[in-house]
């Protein structure tokens, strides 16, 4: 056998052994350990994005095993080049090389594009934690509290979730949390958290878009036509956009009450308000969320 062939199974063999026991311990962990729970349990805070950073972490641990294979790729054909003086040797050793070069290449740019990613959808997750820790809150107030409310999407398009629902005597709100970073001011050391709502458009200290205002008018208006199917009754759903660590300054009124994380209990009726929907009405409708928020398996 080829002197660099050798070398490549030596260097090889480990990290494929490594592969084999994770990959073997996992599938004999699942035959023999189950959880004692029988029932599926209700969707908290972020799961669509939890679920999501399971997938990235998976996919970054292939990728770094991959992006090792081929460090000792390299390792392999650098000490064979070094050692071996045939013109032939070379050549061939050579060719091998810069596959395994560009394969480096490769992967390291797919670790650091999936660590960029994984960065965002955690910032994402947190700030659904965040925004939900609150929304737990008005359940002591006789509201029904429902996360990461999944919905098929319409043909052609994605699937989509409503990250809260909140339902109660004061009606029905649709939350979307959108979480951005800060960005700090040359010359000072803490950030600007201050964004103006005029009642179409937001202004950051960078500039002014209309980040999440769009998505929360039209999860709103989805949630009103599957539960006016699915309940029979003529309902209303109100748009809420929570924008957790940042402060808002409305300058104007639209037809989405834009607050933030901390505050977001003001944009609900208070308690001794007129209800708007019947008792009866909230049980039926917290009955269709149920069924379709119950759905995280454990095992």
């Amino acid at each position: 056998m080829n002197s660099w062939l050798t070398s490549l199974l030596i260097a090889g063999i480990p990290i494929l052994a490594l592969i084999g026991t994770i990959h073997f311990s996992a599938k004999q962990r699942a035959r023999r350990i189950k959880t004692p729970f029988t029932g599926k349990l209700l969707r908290p805070p972020g799961e669509s994005l939890r679920e999501e950073l399971m997938r990235l972490d998976d996919k970054m641990a292939e990728n770094i095993i991959a992006f090792m294979g081929m460090c000792a790729w390299l390792g392999v054909s650098v000490y064979n080049v070094h050692f071996q003086g045939r013109v032939g040797f070379i050549i061939g050793t050579g060719a091998l090389f810069l596959i395994g070069y560009g394969a480096c290449i490769y992967f390291a740019a797919r670790i650091f594009r999936l660590g960029r990613l994984r960065r965002d959808y955690n910032l994402g997750f947190l700030g659904e934690r965040a925004v939900g820790e609150e929304l737990n809150r008005m359940m002591a107030k006789g509201y029904e509290v429902y996360h990461d409310v999944q919905f098929e999407g319409r043909p052609g398009s994605k699937n989509f979730n409503i990250d809260h629902v909140i339902v109660g005597p004061g009606g029905i709100f649709s939350v979307e949390t959108k979480t951005r970073r800060k960005q700090v001011k040359k010359g000072s050391d803490s950030p600007r958290n201050i964004v103006e709502f005029d009642g179409n458009r937001l202004t950051f200290p960078w500039g002014s878009d209309d980040f999440g205002i769009k998505q929360a008018r039209e999860n709103a208006a989805h949630l009103r036509g599957w539960l006016q199917q699915a309940v029979g009754n003529k309902i209303e759903v109100i748009p809420i956009l929570a924008l957790p660590g940042w402060s808002v300054d409305r300058k104007g009124k639209g037809d989405v009450r834009v607050v933030s994380g901390r505050e977001i209990s003001s944009a609900f009726p208070a308690t001794n308000s007129k209800a708007v929907l019947a008792p009866d009405l909230i049980k039926r409708i917290s009955f269709q969320l149920e069924q379709r928020c119950r759905n995280v398996e454990v095992e």
